[in-house]
């Protein structure tokens, strides 16, 4: 993807062309756009072969309809129905879209890359990464038993929500404290990567499928 610490142009402009198309989808006035980045594991050293490409529209959500209590899940709703529906790739890695505010600070050391600038806004940083690490193995091998315990339980989704919230709020708490190399978020990647996210949606929405059917 890159050349000379700089994207290919053929896919800066694809990725400009895929991140439009998705703002005119989801409604948001192109004068409230401030910029389009790439960050993720795409953008940092730490990329596998399951990174996403992560490309982030800066908003400003001043400028947006005034509904600040229903525009952020507006906005989620509008990237998890754009997933549903879509299956982009560059180079056989999914294009994941998210709207951010403009205002919202970057995670430390995460690399952020300006596509319509051309230009890094942070420039990633090398840093030593200890996937072997008892801590990291203890908790992926914990969660994903749990997951794999709540399933085959038939938990209730309650039980599924609050263990996504705790993920999340783990993840977060990782990447504002030590970065995309924190433990939490190798954690959080490592059980992404391995499916167990897909695995607790696609089981919530099987169990609310058969509550609504007759």
């Amino acid at each position: 993807m890159w050349e000379n610490d700089h994207l290919k142009k053929e896919i800066q402009d694809k990725l400009i062309e895929i991140a439009q198309t998705w703002i005119d989808w989801a409604g948001i006035p192109n004068k409230s756009v401030k910029d389009l980045i790439l960050v993720g594991g795409n953008a940092n050293f730490n990329y596998t072969e399951h990174s996403d490409i992560d490309v982030h529209i800066l908003v400003d959500k001043s400028k947006l309809a005034n509904c600040p209590e229903l525009l952020d899940d507006y906005l989620k709703d509008k990237k998890e129905l754009w997933n549903l529906t879509h299956n982009i790739k560059v180079h056989d890695h999914d294009v994941e879209l998210y709207a951010q505010d403009s205002d919202a600070e970057f995670p430390v050391d995460q690399g952020v890359y300006s596509l319509l600038n051309s230009k890094w806004i942070a420039h990633p940083t090398h840093q030593d990464i200890n996937y072997d690490n008892p801590h990291v193995i203890k908790k992926i091998d914990e969660y994903s038993n749990k997951i794999e315990n709540l399933i085959s339980g038939n938990a209730e989704d309650e039980a599924f929500e609050k263990l996504k919230t705790k993920f999340k709020n783990m993840r977060v708490s990782g990447l504002k404290r030590g970065g995309e190399f924190s433990n939490e978020n190798l954690i959080f990647k490592e059980l992404r990567n391995r499916g167990y996210f897909d695995r607790m949606n696609d089981y919530i929405k099987s169990k609310q499928d058969e509550r609504l059917s007759i």
